[in-house]
């Protein structure tokens, strides 16, 4: 069910974003207490490739002009980067200040930390590294969270 998006709702203040909504969803949802299962199997995909199809970032000038998906697109990311502490993306150094409209509202849980979340699946915000993703790719309860290893049975 969707039940989890009345709790932590998916942020109306991230127009167009086509990457980044993934990770701050699963930071926010994470915060808040949800925990997220990796399975050992493909369960579901999309087809990517629609030749002759427009694209998400290709239909944005239906609504603006041609050009504004790029630009629009990195200022919107800033308030992800600012939502997931990236120290570049730090509030006090982002501009326009509007950029963080309600965004208490649409940021981090208050059931675990941010940090907890980055360090378990192994995201380092300062040196842009990854470092542990063990526990995605092979199946297996992440660090911490073995109580759960019978439900990442094959």
């Amino acid at each position: 069910t969707v039940y989890f998006l009345s709790e932590v709702p998916f942020d109306p203040f991230l127009p167009y974003i086509f990457m980044g909504e993934e990770i701050l969803l699963s930071a926010r949802l994470w915060t808040s207490g949800y925990d997220i299962f990796s399975p050992t199997h493909s369960l579901l995909g999309h087809h990517y490739v629609r030749n002759h199809q427009p694209k998400f970032w290709e239909s944005i000038h239906r609504t603006f002009t041609f050009g504004v998906h790029n630009p629009l697109q990195m200022l919107v990311l800033n308030r992800v980067k600012t939502q997931l502490d990236y120290p570049e993306s730090a509030k006090d150094m982002m501009k326009p200040k509007s950029l963080f409209t309600a965004v208490e509202q649409y940021s981090m849980g208050t059931s675990r930390s941010l940090e907890e979340y980055l360090k378990i699946v192994g995201l380092d915000m300062v040196t842009k590294e990854v470092s542990y993703t063990e526990w995605c790719e092979t199946g297996v309860p992440p660090p911490g969270f073995e109580k759960y290893a019978n439900l990442y049975t094959t």
